[in-house]
């Protein structure tokens, strides 16, 4: 016992040192704070040669065995249960030979340096003020999406098809091929089939039969609402530079008065206190404007994971988490505050985790890209449900978004949800048959015409790419073939509301669902699947047909849904003290330090608030 009880400790605090260099590098780098990206790839390389190590991935199992003979007791229990988490680790990254070691090493160095290159990638384009200015991936999206002139959102869409092309000029093909030599080193027909296998624990056939029974039941919505734009405005609202304005720009101009993004931080600390979440005194740093040379999506990372050391009793985690919010930009509000649910319901995770060891709470395999996701998704809904709406979305004057017109944009969301939901496909559809192609066929031209054949089949768009390439999921080694996860999230996160409207009758402002996640979603870390979980809460394993059902609905029938849960939550208190967050928050801008909740929340929301208004 005492030989697995010193192994088992000596992994966790390795672990933690690695784990903790490498996401303060990652902090750095991704935030634009430095450049310190060969740093970075020697420290995210130390991390996965340490999981990767055979003689470890060995002497886990040893112990294990030695220690499951032996009669049962608290520290015995304890042990196995810890070592069964390492074990987990270790097979799934396991690096089997030293070419496989030395082709990891090389892919770890490459992205590295494509990161560094990609940062110093200028974009620019005709923004809200009329001119020409630089551009981030973040402002050009919102610019397509709320800018009212047609050239401006042209220029946007050339800015980020050049980007694609970028991407494809500039080593990314190559790095397609290493990808694919490691896994078949491994044994894996090309680096898609590994990458799901060893982080989801599934196989292509199994998430393809779960995402064409989607694409086909969603089918008929999305066509039409496409027949929908062409009647209102013509065959050019299916342009890829005017798609994202006809589905979403007017309502953002109408409504932006009730999502001031001064008040993102309030509305979100207060929406999650009043849910009941708890961030078990962890440490949160929260950085939420865009900028050059910061990441071009928002993410959330923990350099010290939450969990419950053996000995010593609760670790507090220290989450680090950003948004790319542009708050003088139409539209700016409402996303950069979807940003900040999603992001904080990843440090809620992060913050939960009620296992002993580290290996049970972080972003790497084993643990799943759609079980991580479902507690961002679950959360980055909430502003725009019915209820929250009505509770939360004031304007400057307190006075609250009319019944109308949250009404109007229900029924406006409803419209495109079909289109929404389905644009999620395109990434993995695209990467799979990316990984599939042969060396020889995969030239820039060839990856283009598959990407826009691809968004053709999913979206019905001709000509289009749907800009896949400028994401940087498909891009970067640790997050490629990572975008299935999303949408197995979504799904996920529509099955969770469902059971606690069901159970709770209401979720915004209801303390019980933020116990109910902690209990069933978060504690067990990554020692369940996202099926374990589901099962643990609603009773049944990922269901598709419970987004699929919100994707076909008609507007009315969304807003009759509104309506009863208007009735069911409007004589409900508004919960005062059930939490406060349990958390030390500090909001950055770069090093800057802008507010925290040193003295108190409000002042926190007050610091927050005059540094946006200044």
């Amino acid at each position: 016992m005492k030989i697995a009880r010193a192994f088992f400790d000596e992994l966790n605090e390795h672990f933690l040192r690695l784990h903790r260099a490498e996401g303060e590098l990652y902090w750095s780098t991704h935030t634009g704070q430095s450049d310190e990206h060969e740093a970075l790839a020697e420290a995210s390389l130390a991390r996965k040669m340490f999981v990767a190590d055979a003689p470890r991935l060995t002497q886990t199992r040893e112990h294990l065995a030695r220690l499951q003979v032996m009669d049962q007791s608290a520290e015995r229990d304890a042990l196995v249960s810890g070592l069964r988490g390492w074990l987990a680790v270790f097979e799934a990254n396991a690096i089997g030979t030293a070419r496989a070691a030395d082709l990891l090493s090389e892919l770890i160095r490459t992205d590295a340096d494509f990161f560094a290159r990609r940062q110093a990638y200028k974009m620019g384009h005709i923004g809200s003020q009329g001119r020409r200015e630089d551009a981030t991936p973040a402002a050009l999206r919102s610019n397509m999406a709320s800018h009212p002139d047609e050239a401006a959102r042209k220029s946007s869409h050339d800015a980020l098809h050049g980007l694609e092309h970028w991407v494809l000029d500039n080593g990314f093909i190559d790095i397609v091929a290493k990808r694919n030599a490691l896994a078949r080193e491994l044994g894996y027909r090309n680096f898609f089939e590994y990458r799901l296998k060893a982080n989801s624990g599934i196989t292509p056939k199994q998430l393809f039969a779960v995402f064409d029974a989607f694409e086909a039941s969603t089918r008929d919505a999305h066509r039409q609402s496409l027949d929908r734009l062409v009647r209102e405005h013509g065959e050019d609202a299916l342009l890829p530079h005017n798609l994202m304005f006809r589905v979403r720009g007017n309502a953002s101009q109408h409504d932006d008065v009730y999502f001031p993004f001064d008040k993102a931080l309030e509305r979100w600390a207060e929406s999650f206190r009043r849910m009941g979440v708890s961030f078990r005194g962890a440490r949160l740093q929260i950085d939420l404007l865009d900028r050059q040379g910061k990441f071009p999506t928002g993410f959330c990372m923990a350099p010290t994971p939450g969990y419950r050391d053996d000995r010593s009793g609760w670790i507090a985690a220290d989450v680090r988490f950003t948004s790319t919010a542009r708050p003088q930009q139409p539209g700016a509000g409402l996303r950069g505050l979807k940003v900040l649910f999603h992001e904080a319901g990843h440090a809620a995770h992060f913050s939960n985790v009620a296992l002993n060891s580290p290996c049970f709470s972080h972003e790497f395999a084993p643990s799943s890209p759609a079980l991580l996701e479902t507690q961002a998704k679950f959360f980055d809904a909430l502003p725009s449900d019915p209820c929250w709406l009505k509770r939360y979305a004031t304007d400057t004057d307190g006075k609250p978004m009319p019944e109308e017109m949250i009404r109007a944009r229900l029924e406006a969301a409803q419209t495109f949800l079909a289109y929404t939901e389905r644009r999620d496909l395109v990434p993995t559809y695209f990467e799979w048959a990316l990984y599939d192609m042969e060396d020889a066929e995969r030239t820039p031209a060839a990856v283009v015409e598959l990407a826009r054949s691809v968004t053709k089949r999913i979206l019905g768009i001709e000509g289009h790419t749907d800009y896949v390439l400028a994401l940087p999921h498909p891009i970067y080694h640790d997050i490629a073939v990572y975008y299935h996860g999303y949408l197995l999230a979504k799904m996920a996160a529509a099955q969770t509301r469902a059971y606690l409207m069901r159970t709770l009758g209401h979720i915004v402002d209801n303390p019980e669902v933020g116990r109910l996640l902690a209990r069933h979603y978060w504690a067990p870390g990554n020692s369940v699947t996202l099926d374990q979980s589901l099962l643990a809460l609603t009773g049944e394993p990922l269901n598709v047909a419970y987004l699929a059902a919100e994707c076909n609905r008609s507007g009315a029938q969304a807003w009759a849904l509104a309506l009863d849960a208007f009735k069911r939550s409007e004589h409900l208190p508004t919960p005062t003290e059930p939490l406060d967050l349990a958390a030390s928050i500090a909001i950055v801008h770069g090093a800057q330090r802008i507010a925290s909740n040193d003295e108190s929340l409000p002042d926190l929301y007050a610091g927050f608030e005059r540094w946006i208004r200044g």
